[in-house]
């Protein structure tokens, strides 16, 4: 480091810790995110260091540690509020992390994606990573908020991400029915991000693009099977995955 003094620059105004933003994935629909809404509070936590003293005779009396091993996770509550549209079902990513919380191997196990939003500011931020979840209503008197504290506890690395604002997303394949489909006739193919899907090759069977294909929303494509042999045929959307699909005689 070059001994001299850095040029000072004022700063702007500070940033809020509303800013971040939580997705889960459902394990349902791999690949999608599902905002987690309804956070009154919540805490970060990227990493935390274990650190062991590897001081040795050399440092002139100087100690020092070295970091063995790095953990990360989060926290926070939850307002558990019911849908504006419909006023008996719960926020969808709360209960992704409900139901998460109570499995056991696999079942405890969620991806999550925590990103900042600061309106008008920052897109810096952004991680991914899975985790343990746990869920705990707070109770409380009868004229209390239904709030829930909740704990994300890190399994293996959290990656920092490119920030999900400005990126394309990879269009997605859940289904493709009916399977066996022949020539001629009509997939329905369900997934996601497909609202940008457009030109002759948007859809392909195998390396033929579809005979025609109608993207009635991001969800749902209606795709004509071109002619071919029976046998496999993978069929890709965009630049989305290969999914496997075999078609009919």
């Amino acid at each position: 480091m070059a001994n001299t003094v850095p040029a000072r620059a004022p700063l702007g105004a500070s940033t809020t810790n509303r800013k971040w933003y939580l997705d889960v994935e459902d394990p349902a629909a791999p690949g999608v995110p599902v905002g987690v809404f309804g956070m009154g509070e919540f805490k970060f936590k990227p990493s935390e260091a274990t650190q062991q003293d590897d001081s040795d005779m050399d440092s002139e009396g100087f100690k020092s540690s070295t970091v063995t091993a790095l953990a990360w996770g989060g926290e926070g509550k939850l307002h558990r509020k019911t849908l504006s549209s419909d006023g008996t079902a719960y926020d969808p990513g709360q209960e992704i992390l409900r139901r998460a919380s109570r499995g056991m191997g696999n079942a405890n196990r969620v991806k999550v994606r925590v990103y900042e939003m600061e309106p008008d500011g920052p897109r810096v931020e952004a991680y991914s990573g899975y985790c343990l979840a746990t869920w705990s209503p707070d109770g409380g008197g009868m004229d209390a908020l239904d709030t829930v504290s909740f704990a994300l506890v890190g399994q293996g690395k959290c990656s920092e991400i490119a920030h999900p604002e400005g990126v394309v997303a990879v269009p997605v394949i859940q289904s493709a029915l009916p399977s066996g489909a022949v020539a001629g006739a009509t997939v329905a193919i369900e997934g996601a991000h497909f609202a940008d899907v457009a030109g002759a090759s948007g859809v392909k069977f195998g390396a033929t693009n579809a005979t025609s294909y109608n993207v009635l929303s991001d969800g749902t494509i209606l795709a004509v099977v071109p002619a071919g042999a029976a046998g496999s045929a993978p069929i890709t959307v965009g630049t989305g995955e290969v999914y496997p699909y075999t078609r009919g005689a």
